[in-house]
C-alpha cells in the first residue's frame, strides 16, 4: 500500500505545478544565511584533505577530487572512494573531471585519460605538471599544463594537440581559461589577461600583477551575458581583487558597502539565476547586480579559505574549503533571524498592513520589514516599554500595539498610550480585534482579567471575568460581535450585549488563533488537538485521523488561491480549498495535504500572540518562535527525477560491484544465502526525502516500498535467473519509472541440478517399483499361507478324527461284534462286553465334543490362556481319579499375563494341550506341571512331568506313526514363529519347552502378518 504521504504529494502535484519556481536555483532575493547549509568536515572523517573542485557526472554522482589522493564519489548519503582496476600508471592524479561523452578525464603528471567504466578511451603523455581542464562543448578537453613550452592542450579520443608561442600563445604559465562564445578563449596567466583566438593574442598587462612572474596571477574567470568578463586575482590592492573587464579596460568592482579590491579571489561561479560567487581568502561572497552579501566563518562557513565553487544540475552550489565541502540550497521556508538584521531571533507576534509591511512584536523591540529592508525600534531608543504583545491594523490603517501593561497605537513614528479608566493599566494584551463597527477589542491580562471594548481612543466600555470567562484571542464576527476564546478552552460570542458560551472543551494550551467565517462557523487552532470547526454547536476536528501528518495546530492562514496553510508541530501543513470543503461536508473523511518539514526550512513552535499573517505581496508570514516566510506564490518544486543506480550485491557478506547501467549479468555462486542489493537515487536536494520501491522479478508479485532505506535484503533464494527493478522519487514526489536493473543468477549446488532431480525421480520410481513387487509377493505369500493353514486345519482334524473318534468307533464295532457272537448262547458274557462298549461310547462323544471345541477361535485376553489351559489339565486329572495312582496336576504363572495376538493364542493352546494329553495318557508318572512365563523378551511355555520319559528309538518311531503330535506340535510352533524343544530320558520323565518372542506374541511391535515380519521371513528362508 503506498503510504500516505506519497499518494497526498502526487495528488498535489498539478497543483504545485501551477506555483512552483522553475527549478531549485538560489534565490537572490534572500540572504545567504537564509540557505539551507550543510556542512561534511575533514576532521569527522568523512574526506581527506586537500580538497579542490566539485563536479558532476553525467550519471549524477557529485564528483570531489582530492588533489594526491583521488577522487570520491557522493549521493547524498556517504562518500566512496573512486576507484578503475585500470587507473593509468597506478599514481594519484592530481585533476579529475567528468566527460560529457561518459566516464572521466584523468590528468596527471605522465598525460591525460579518457576512462569510461573499465576501458580507457584515449591515453595522450603530455608533458609538464598537470593544470586546469575545461570540457568543450562537443566533448573535446581544453588542458593546461606547467612547466613547458606549449601551456595549452587541446585533447579528443583520437588526438591530442598542444599550442604555445608558435600558435600565438606567448606566456608559460595559465592559471584559467573561459570559451568567449566566438571561438575563442579568455586566458588568465601569471601576469595578465589574454584573448587568444585564430593563432593570436591580444594582451591585457595588469600592473598589479608585474612582478607576479611565475606566480599566482588572475585564479578564475567568469564570462557575462553581455560578454564582460570578471576577473578574480589571487592578490589584494589597486588593480587586484575583483575586476570587471568589459573588452578594453578593467575596473574594480565596487560598491557602497564593498570594495573588490580587498579580496583575494580563488574561484568564481555564475550561476543560473546570473548571481557570481566569489570564493576568497575571507569567505564566500555573492553578487547580484549591486548587491553584494557575504558569508564567512563566523556564519558557520567551515573555512574562510574558499577554494573551489560548483552548481549542480538541480541547482545547489557546492563550496570546497580547507576544512571540508559544504553546500547551500534555497529552501521553502526562509527564516529570518538576527542575521537578517531583526533584533533577536525570537518572535512573539506578527502582521502585515496593508501596504505591505511586516510588524513584528518581539522582545525589546518592535520590529518590522519594508521593501526588504529590515528596521527596528528598540526599547529606550522609541519603544515605551519592553515586552511588545499583541498587533492590530485597523480600519483606517493604524498600527495599534500591546506594550507591557499597556496598549499604544502607532502613528507618524510616534507611540500614543490609550488612555486606562481610572487611571490603572489594562494590562498585557494577549488578543486584540476590531469588529464590523469599528470598535476596538482588547483581552487583558490584568488582575483581574477584563474584556475591553475601545472607540474614539477610549475605553467605553469593561467585561470582568464574572461577566465574560477569561479569554486568551480575539476574532471578530462579520455578522457582528466577536468571539473569545477562553483560558479554559471554550468559545463565547458576544454580540448585541448578549454572552454566549459555547464548550469546546479543549484539552492542554489555549486556543492561540480563532477566524470567524462568513457562514457563521469560527475555526481554533488547537496547539495540542489540530483544527476545530464550531458550526451550529457541532464540533468536528482535524486531525490524523484525516490523515494529517501529526496533531495539533499553533495557527492557520489562507493563500491568494483561498488554499489553507496550517503551521503544526512537525512542520506547514499545505491543504487546497477543496479539500477543506470536502471536510466540513465530511468530518470523517481523510484529506489529502502536502508537508513542509524540517528539510524543507520548516521550525514551527507556539507562540503567545498572532501567529500568522498574509501581506500584500501573496508571502505568508509566521510567528513560529522565529519568524518564517512561505513565497505561496513562487514555492519551489524539483522537477527532475533522480538518476537511478544499482550499486552493489553482496552475497554472504562478499560484495560484487555492478554496473547498473549496461545488460550485464552477475553469477552469484551456489548456496547463496544471504543478499544484500545496494541502490541509490542521486537527488541531492534532499537525500533524505528520496523514497523507493523495487521488485525482484522470480520473486517479488508487487512492488516493494522501503521508504527511504537504500538496501534490499533476500534469503534463502533458489537457483535461477533474476532481475532486480529499482525506481525513486526526489524530494517533491518527482518519480524516475525507468529507474534501474540489475541482472543476476545463483548457480545450483549439485543437489540442485536438474541432473540430480532426474535421478531421484528415477530413483523414486525403481523404489516405488520394488515396494509394489514386495507388496505383490506379500499378499501372494499371505494367500498361500491361507491356504496352508486351512489345510493344515483338515490335517488337524482329520488325524485328531483318527486318532480319537474314529479309533473309538472301531473299538466299538470290535465290541459290538464280539457281543453279537455272544448272543444269545453266551448272554453272560456278553453283558459285560457290552458295558465296555456302551463306555467306549460314551468316550468317543467325548472326544467329538473337544474336536469340536478346537474348531472354536478362544479368547485372547490376559488371563484366559492360563485358566484355560489349568482347566484342560484339571479335566484329564479328574479322569485319571479312578484309576490305581491318579495323576496330579498343577499349573504356575510368572509374570504379568498379557493379551497374546488372537493366531499366536490358539497356537500356543493347542500345543499345550496336545502336550498335556500325551502327557496324561502316556508318561505315567504322578505330577505333571504347566508354567507360563510372561517377560519382556519372549513368552515361554513349558509342560513337565515325572514319568517313565521316552526312548530316543521309541520318539523316532512314535513321530513317525504320528502318535503323541510331536511333529504337530513342532509344526505349529515353526508357524508362529516360536521355537519348540523336548527334553527327555528314560526313568526321568519328559519336559516340553516352547518360546515365542514378545513381538509376535504380545503383537506389541509389529503383527504376525505384518509387511516387516514378512520380509524378516523372507530373508531367514534365504
Amino acid at each position: 500500500m503506498k503510504s500516505l504521504r506519497y499518494v497526498s504529494t502526487c495528488s498535489f502535484l498539478h497543483l504545485l505545478l501551477l506555483t512552483a519556481m522553475s527549478g531549485h536555483a538560489l534565490d537572490p532575493s534572500k540572504r545567504i544565511t537564509q540557505y539551507q547549509h550543510k556542512v561534511w568536515r575533514i576532521q569527522d572523517g568523512l574526506l581527506p584533505h586537500s580538497l579542490s573542485l566539485v563536479s558532476q557526472s553525467t550519471d549524477g554522482y557529485l564528483e570531489v577530487e582530492a588533489q594526491f589522493v583521488g577522487a570520491f564519489r557522493f549521493d547524498g548519503v556517504r562518500f566512496v572512494p573512486w576507484s578503475s582496476s585500470i587507473t593509468p600508471n597506478g599514481v594519484a592524479y592530481f585533476f579529475f573531471l567528468p566527460s560529457k561523452t561518459g566516464g572521466f578525464w584523468i590528468s596527471d603528471s605522465h598525460g591525460v585519460n579518457h576512462i569510461r567504466g573499465e576501458r580507457v578511451i584515449a591515453h595522450f603523455a603530455l608533458p609538464g605538471i598537470p593544470g586546469r581542464m575545461i570540457e568543450d562543448v562537443d566533448g573535446s578537453l581544453w588542458i593546461t599544463r606547467y612547466s613547458v613550452q606549449k601551456p595549452i592542450c587541446h585533447v579528443t579520443d583520437v588526438a591530442a594537440r598542444c599550442f604555445g608561442e608558435a600558435e600565438g600563445i606567448p606566456f608559460h604559465i595559465v592559471g584559467s581559461m573561459v570559451s568567449d562564445g566566438k571561438d575563442g578563449f579568455w586566458i588568465g596567466t601569471d601576469t595578465a589577461l589574454a584573448h587568444w583566438k585564430s593563432g593570436h593574442s591580444d594582451i591585457y598587462e595588469y600592473k598589479a600583477l608585474k612582478s607576479n612572474v611565475g606566480q599566482g596571477g588572475i585564479n578564475a574567470l567568469v564570462r557575462n551575458l553581455d560578454g564582460s568578463i570578471w576577473v578574480g586575482i589571487a592578490k589584494t590592492g589597486q588593480g587586484a581583487g575583483l575586476q570587471k573587464f568589459d573588452g578594453h579596460n578593467s575596473r574594480p568592482f565596487v560598491t557602497g558597502s564593498f570594495d573588490g579590491r580587498k579580496i583575494a579571489v580563488q574561484s568564481l561561479l555564475m550561476d543560473h539565476d546570473q548571481n557570481l560567487w566569489v570564493g576568497t581568502l575571507s569567505g564566500l561572497y555573492r553578487i547580484h547586480g549591486e548587491t553584494v552579501d557575504h558569508f564567512g566563518r563566523a556564519d558557520g562557513l567551515l573555512s574562510d579559505y574558499v577554494q573551489g565553487l560548483f552548481e549542480d544540475r538541480e541547482g545547489i552550489l557546492w563550496v570546497t574549503t580547507f576544512n571540508g565541502i559544504e553546500s547551500f540550497t534555497d529552501r521553502t521556508v526562509t527564516t529570518f533571524s538576527q542575521q537578517e538584521g531583526l533584533s533577536t531571533d525570537v518572535i512573539n507576534s506578527v502582521i502585515a498592513s496593508r501596504d505591505g509591511t511586516v510588524w513584528l512584536a518581539n522582545t525589546g523591540s518592535l520590529d518590522y520589514i519594508r521593501n526588504g529592508e529590515v528596521f527596528s525600534i528598540r526599547s529606550g531608543a522609541g519603544l515605551p516599554g519592553f515586552q511588545v504583545t499583541s498587533l492590530l491594523e485597523d480600519h483606517t490603517g493604524q498600527i495599534w500595539v500591546g506594550v507591557d501593561d499597556g496598549l499604544f497605537l502607532y502613528k507618524n513614528h510616534q507611540f500614543r498610550r490609550l488612555p486606562e479608566p481610572n487611571h490603572r493599566p489594562l494590562g498585557m494584551v494577549t488578543g486584540i480585534t476590531e469588529d464590523v463597527n469599528g470598535n476596538i477589542w482588547a483581552e487583558c491580562a490584568s488582575n483581574p482579567r477584563k474584556l475591553v471594548r475601545i472607540r474614539d481612543f477610549h475605553v467605553q466600555e469593561e467585561f470582568s471575568s464574572s461577566q465574560v470567562p477569561a479569554g486568551h484571542s480575539l476574532a471578530a464576527d462579520p455578522k457582528g460581535g466577536i468571539w473569545v476564546s477562553t483560558v479554559a478552552g471554550d468559545l463565547v460570542r458576544i454580540q448585541s450585549g448578549a454572552v454566549r458560551i459555547f464548550p469546546l472543551k479543549v484539552i492542554g494550551d489555549p486556543p492561540r488563533q480563532i477566524e470567524a467565517e462568513l457562514d457563521g462557523s469560527v475555526l481554533v487552532a488547537a496547539p495540542n488537538e489540530g483544527l476545530l470547526r464550531l458550526r451550529m454547536k457541532s464540533i468536528q476536528h482535524l486531525t490524523k485521523r484525516n490523515g494529517l501528518p501529526c496533531n495539533g495546530v499553533f495557527g492557520f492562514i489562507r493563500d491568494d488561491q483561498k488554499n489553507w496553510w496550517l503551521e503544526a508541530p512537525c512542520g506547514y501543513i499545505f491543504v487546497a480549498d477543496s479539500e477543506m470543503q470536502r471536510w466540513w461536508a465530511q468530518p470523517d473523511t481523510v484529506v489529502r495535504y502536502r508537508l513542509f518539514d524540517p528539510l524543507d526550512g520548516a521550525l514551527t513552535g507556539v507562540v503567545s500572540f498572532n501567529p500568522a499573517a498574509k501581506s500584500s505581496d501573496g508571502r505568508l508570514w509566521f510567528a513560529a518562535t522565529r519568524l518564517q516566510m512561505i513565497d505561496a506564490h513562487h514555492l519551489l518544486f524539483n522537477k527532475l527525477p533522480p538518476p537511478v543506480h544499482v550499486e552493489q550485491i553482496i552475497a554472504d557478506r562478499k560484495a560484487y560491484e555492478v554496473d547498473s547501467d549496461a545488460n550485464l549479468n552477475v553469477a552469484l555462486p551456489s548456496r547463496a544465502r544471504d543478499l544484500q542489493i545496494d541502490y541509490t537515487a542521486l537527488s541531492l536536494m534532499a537525500p533524505e526525502k528520496v523514497r523507493f520501491r523495487y521488485r525482484l522479478e522470480g520473486r517479488d508479485t508487487d512492488w516493494q516500498e522501503p521508504g527511504t532505506r537504500r538496501q534490499a535484503f533476500y534469503s534463502d533464494l533458489r537457483p535461477g535467473h533474476y532481475r532486480f527493478r529499482v525506481i525513486a522519487c526526489n524530494n517533491d514526489g518527482v518519480w524516475n519509472e525507468t529507474g534501474a536493473f540489475l541482472n543476476f543468477t545463483i548457480a545450483p549446488a549439485w543437489y540442485q541440478t536438474s541432473w540430480f532431480f532426474a535421478f531421484c525421480l528415477i530413483a523414486i520410481l525403481l523404489l516405488l517399483w520394488t515396494l509394489y513387487q514386495l507388496r505383490l509377493n506379500q499378499l501372494k505369500h499371505q494367500f498361500n499361507r491361507a491356504l496352508e493353514v486351512r489345510d493344515n486345519e483338515r490335517t488337524r482334524i482329520a488325524r485328531e478324527l483318527h486318532d480319537t473318534l474314529l479309533q473309538s468307533v472301531q473299538g466299538l464295532i470290535l465290541h459290538f461284534q464280539r457281543v453279537r457272537n455272544l448272543l444269545p448262547d453266551r448272554a453272560s458274557e456278553a453283558i459285560p462286553t457290552l458295558d465296555r462298549a456302551l463306555d467306549g461310547a460314551e468316550q468317543a462323544v467325548i472326544e467329538g465334543r473337544d474336536a469340536i471345541h478346537d474348531l472354536r477361535s478362544p479368547t485372547s485376553a490376559a488371563n484366559v490362556l492360563a485358566e484355560e489351559i489349568a482347566a484342560f489339565g484339571e479335566g484329564l486329572a479328574a479322569k485319571s481319579s479312578d484309576q490305581e495312582e491318579p495323576v496330579q496336576f498343577r499349573a504356575v504363572v510368572e509374570g504379568s499375563p498379557r493379551a497374546l495376538s488372537s493366531n499366536v493364542y490358539v497356537d500356543i493352546f493347542r500345543i499345550a494341550r496336545e502336550a498335556l494329553r500325551n502327557a496324561f495318557s502316556y508318561s505315567q508318572g504322578h505330577l505333571i506341571e504347566t508354567e507360563l512365563a510372561y517377560t519382556e523378551s519372549l513368552f515361554r511355555l513349558r509342560i513337565r512331568d515325572d514319568g517313565k520319559g521316552i526312548d530316543p528309538d521309541e520318539r523316532v518311531r512314535a513321530e513317525r506313526s504320528r502318535h503323541w503330535g510331536l511333529k504337530g506340535m513342532r509344526e505349529r510352533a515353526e508357524r508362529l514363529g516360536g521355537e519348540l524343544e523336548v527334553w527327555s530320558e528314560p526313568g526321568a520323565g519328559t519336559e516340553i519347552e516352547l518360546r515365542v518372542p514378545a513381538s509376535i506374541a504380545y503383537g506389541t511391535v509389529i503383527s504376525q502378518d505384518s509387511f516387516w515380519q514378512f520380509w524378516r521371513r523372507k530373508r531367514s528362508n534365504h
